[in-house]
Parts: C-alpha cells; structure tokens; sequence
C-alpha cells in the first residue's frame, strides 16, 4: 500500500513545485510595474509629468553633451566600450527602439561585460573599479521616460523577465565595485546631514582618521576643512577673531591634491572612511575640470536649499553666541541684520553653497550673483557620477534601504540626531528669529541655481530608490554570505559594510587591506604630533592654573589687608573713645565734687554713657519710661 502511494506522492509534489515556480514567476513578473508606480506614482498631475520628463532629460543626455565636446569631467566614459555603449543608446531612443527587447540586451551586454557576475559567493576582488552610475542613470531614465510617455505607463509583460535581470545585474556590478573601491569619500555638503552621515560610519565599523566628538571624519594632511566666514570683517567689525575665519583662502594648504595622490595616501593609511567638507577636486587651475575622484565610492546626501541655508545661519549664530560670552558684544553685532551684512560676513553660506562646493575652489570664493546656467549644468554632469544619491528630505525609509542595499550600513540615519540646534539654543537660553537676517526671503530667491540643481538631485534619488527596490524586490543583498541581521549591533563585525575588505592600491594583489611601513610611520608622526599638542596644552592649562592661583592669592592678601586696615581702625577708634571717657569721667567728677549733688552726677553718667556708645556705633539703650497713675 505504502509503495504504491509513492508514485501519487510524487506527483503531488511535482505539481506543487511547478504551482510554486509559476507563482513566483507571476509575482515576479509584476515587479517592475508596480516598483515605478511606487517610485514615481500612479497617475501625477501634468505640472509634475512635465518637471519628470524635463528633469529625466538631463540625466538622458548629459553623456550627449559629452560626446558633442562639453568640457564635463566623465571618468566612467573613459573607459573601453563605454562611449560607444552611449551613443547606442542615444541612437535607440532617436529610433524609438529604447527600452525595447534588443535595448534590454544591449544594456544587459554591457554591464555583464565590464563587471558583473551575479553569484552569491564572494566577489573576485580583482578587476574594473568602475560601476558606472552615471550610465546606469541614463539606461533607468530612459525606462522611467518610456514607461510615462509611449508605454502609457504599463510595462509590456514579455520584457519583465529581461527587465529583471538587468537590475540584478546593475546592482551586481554596483555592489562588486563598491567592495574593489573600499574607501568612502563622503562629500560633506554643510548641514545636509553629514555629521550624522559620519557617526553612522562609526557605528558601522569603517576606519577613519580620528572620530572626534564633532563627528567631522576628515582626512587632516588633505585640509578639506570649511571656509564659511569673513574673518578680516569680522575683526573690522568686532575686533577679534573668529572660527571658519578662512573664507579667501582658496588654496589647500597640502601636496595631496590631485585623486591619484589622495587615493594612494588614504589607501596606505587603511582607511575605509572619510569626509570632505570643502570642495570637489583638480578644478583649482581649470575650474571645468573639477570632478569626483572615480578611486573612491562617492557618496553625497543634498538638502532643499532653504532648510540648508536656515540651518546653516541659526549655526553659525548659536556658535557665536557661545564664542563670544559677551552678550552686549553678539546683540549689537548680529541682532537685525540683514542679507548685506551677510554678504560680507558669510558670502559662500547665502550665495548657492551647495554649487559653489561641487565646483571647486576658485568657484567656492567667486563673487556673490556670478553663477548661472553654465554652473548648473556642470554641477548636475557631476552629481548625476555619484555611486549614491540621498536626498535628506526623502525620510527615513528611502534613505535606509540606500544605506542598506547601497553601502552595506544596518545602522542608519535613523538612529542618530547630531547637532540639533533647538537644544543648543535651550542651553543657550536664545531665540534665533531677532537674529536671522531680515530680508531672509530675498536670500531664498537668490539660491535659484543651487534650487534647480536639487530638483535635478531628486531626481536621481527617485532612479536610486528605484534601483535598489527592485533589486531587493528580487532577493539582492549587500553581501550574501553573510547574515546581516546577525552582524547588526555589532560594528566590528559589519566592518564597513560593502567596504569590509578595505582599500587597496591599484596595483596590489592583496585580497584585503594590509599594515604596511609607510601607514606605520605616518601614524607615529601623527601620535607624536598629538602628544606634542596635549602637552602644550597641558602646559597652556597649568599656566592658567597658576595665573588663577596667583590672582586668588593677590586677591586674599588684598582682603586680609583691607580687614586688618579696619581692625587696626577699630582699635584706633576704641582708643581715642576710652581716652573721651576717662576725660569726661574726671570732668563729671569735678562737676559732681563741686555741686554735691549725687542724682545730677548720675544724671550725667548717663548722658556720658549715651554719647560714648553713639561714637562707637553701639546700640543706644534709652531708659524705660515710666507712667505714674494719680
């Protein structure tokens, strides 16, 4: 009986697996669809479809422009096959063949050429460096475009399955490059989030320089410190001096300064991790040639420029406020000012910032109203290079799969808050608005550039999102032989995520991160340096004690004196009293002798008495009255 149910078992269970198979074909097959519905909604109003198309647009032809001799910095196009790659694509769309079967081919050719290999044992470490996100941009904006306009916004069934298979094998060739690259550049665009950005890598396991309490994560040798503030008015104006006083001061005080220099450095420290939080980089002589460094997996996270600009000023003037301790000195010089005074004061911080940092130095301390169009374009040409787009105004659920599925973080900006400057001014017991500048409305017109460049930064966001949902839609993981959940909580375990196997030179055979003689010396100057520093300041700090000590000396001995001056003056006084009363003692026993009238010398005891203690300050005792009844 037994035996011959084993043929029906058998065939229950092959039904079963072919059902499940088709369920999970079928389920699959509707991933893209409802993923871009998602992303960017089912059915927007015509003012938003047309801001889509437009914005799209750009990311579409920006390797165009390149090709046609636009002086934009590409990388990623330099490499064999990728120009050509670009212009098939252009000339598909010219054709109305994009997003077609032969274009999916197409795209899926290219990135299964250059570095994908979908597998879920460990990458080859070994290869390209380049994953090619501004490409990959360009293939996801013309499906999004496609899929608005001549697909009605439905995707044809018979492309789901190659759709499918090229997002894995676009997050393949993401995720494989960002573990051969194992060293962040975080471009720190001021308040946008990039302290938080730096603690979240502490709290993942990334090695950096120093984690300090401010949470900057700069490389020191590379002075990619900020320059916000006119310290030269500021001195005119005040007459002292002030942090972030540096703005003029374009030129990096380092050798480091072009991407192979900077790599290589950062790649014999060890390091996994670190920000910038100045400008983009080999643009000082020839501003159109700024760009990434492609060595590095660049990361940056954009801001609506208003909340940006907000938060910077209400910064700066809570740090005044505690620099200062001097509050006549602060409400004279920052209460109801007005945009003049900060275009004197802080010209980068109210004049398009985040433009001024992605085009390099000479731009960064160009004058206030000088940038326009040209500026724009070339800004986006760069941004649209990111490995990874964050938009900190999207919230907490995009931003975490980006850090999730993009870097390889489990710990996220949800976690943490830096510098919240409602609790800063509570301490501080201050009220921002006396002191934003009055005009403040006239500062939001002026930003327009640094607007449309965040528009188009959203953009890129939503193809982000879109990316990394369908890939974790269709089971990707950051690394698949590990188990993050496990790792989660535990930093040196996560170590760095994506970045786990830390960098390396371009050269090198080594599989992993190695110690080596020049990081070995490097950290010996930097530890004596260090130990140099804390005993100066060491030194700095006993100076002051003593000098403390001394005025407190000088100041008891000043007190001792004064009160022995007034105990010696006592003494004085008592005295010269007790000398008056043995004179008027004699005088009122001359007068007693001579008038032989006992009640009237004790009349004037009395009287004596009163006076003498009126002299020394003594309570006077008034004799008590008496009522007589009759």
């Amino acid at each position: 009986m037994a035996s011959s149910l084993k043929p029906f078992g058998c065939a229950v269970l092959l039904i079963i697996t072919i059902l499940g198979l088709l369920m999970f074909k079928t389920c699959a097959g509707t991933l893209i669809q409802p993923a871009l519905e998602q992303v960017f909604g089912s059915a927007p109003a015509a003012a938003a479809q047309a801001e889509a198309l437009a914005m799209l647009d750009v990311a579409i032809s920006m390797p165009r422009l390149k090709i046609e001799g636009a002086r934009y910095k590409v990388p990623e196009l330099d490499e064999p096959e990728a120009m050509d790659f670009a212009k098939q694509l252009i000339a598909m769309a010219a054709a109305g063949n994009d997003c077609s079967t032969q274009w999916i081919a197409v795209v899926r050719s290219f990135f299964k050429s250059q570095v994908a290999n979908v597998t879920r044992k460990s990458p080859d470490v070994f290869g390209k460096r380049q994953a090619f996100p501004a490409l990959r941009r360009m293939v996801l904006g013309q499906l999004v475009k496609a899929w608005l306009t001549h697909m009605k916004r439905r995707v044809p069934t018979h492309l789901e399955d190659g759709l499918q298979q090229m997002f894995l094998e676009m997050y393949e060739a993401h995720h494989v490059v960002a573990i051969r690259k194992g060293i962040m550049e975080y471009f720190h665009i001021s308040k946008a989030g990039g302290t938080s950005w730096c603690h979240a890598a502490k709290n993942n396991g990334c090695r950096a320089q120093i984690y300090d309490s401010a949470y900057i994560c700069q490389i020191g040798q590379f002075d990619d410190r900020v320059r916000w503030l006119n310290g030269s008015f500021h001195a005119r104006r005040t007459g002292r001096g002030v942090r972030w006083g540096t703005w003029g001061r374009a030129q990096r005080h380092t050798n480091l300064t072009t991407c192979a220099q900077r790599h290589e450095f950062a790649a014999l420290m060890g390091y996994q991790y670190f920000s910038n939080e100045y400008t983009l980089h080999e643009g000082f002589d020839d501003p159109e040639n700024v760009g990434i460094c492609p060595q590095f997996f660049n990361v940056i996270i954009i801001r609506h420029p208003h909340k940006r600009l907000l938060s910077h000023l209400k910064f700066v003037v809570m740090q005044m406020k505690w620099d200062y301790r001097d509050n006549d000195l602060f409400n004279r010089t920052y209460w109801g000012t007005d945009s003049r005074f900060w275009d004197e004061f802080g010209p980068v911080l109210v004049d398009n910032y985040m433009l001024r940092g992605m085009l390099g130095e000479k731009v960064y301390h160009a004058s206030i109203g000088s940038l326009g169009e040209p500026e724009v374009a070339r800004a986006c040409a760069i941004l649209q290079q990111y490995d990874l787009v964050i938009d900190l105004e999207e919230g907490h659920d995009v931003v975490d799969q980006i850090m999730e599925l993009g870097v390889g973080w489990p710990h996220t900006l949800r976690e943490i808050h830096d510098k919240d400057s409602v609790k800063a001014a509570q301490r501080l017991n201050l009220t921002y608005e006396p002191y934003m500048p009055q005009d403040l409305d006239y500062l939001y017109d002026r930003q327009a550039p640094d607007m449309e460049w965040y528009n188009f930064g959203r953009y890129l966001v939503k193809l982000d999102a879109l990316f990394l949902y369908v890939a974790k839609s269709l089971g990707a993981r950051p690394l698949p032989w590990l188990d993050f959940e496990r790792l989660h909580g535990n930093p040196h375990a996560i170590q760095c995520g994506l970045l786990r196997r830390g960098p390396r030179l371009t050269n090198s055979t080594e599989e992993r991160w190695m110690p080596n003689e020049f990081q070995s010396r490097v950290n010996g100057e930097m530890q004596a340096a260090r130990q140099a520093a804390a005993a100066k300041a060491a030194e700095r700090a006993m100076r002051a004690k003593t000098t403390r000590a001394a005025k407190m000396a000088a100041f008891a001995k000043m007190q001792g004196q004064r009160r022995l001056a007034a105990d010696e003056a006592g003494e004085e006084v008592a005295e010269e009293v007790m000398a008056q009363e043995g004179i008027w003692r004699q005088e009122r026993g001359d007068r007693a002798c001579s008038r032989g009238q006992g009640k009237e010398g004790q009349g004037g005891r009395s009287t004596a008495r009163k006076a003498m203690l009126g002299m020394m300050g003594g309570p006077q005792r008034t004799k008590p009255q008496r009522h007589y009844s009759g």
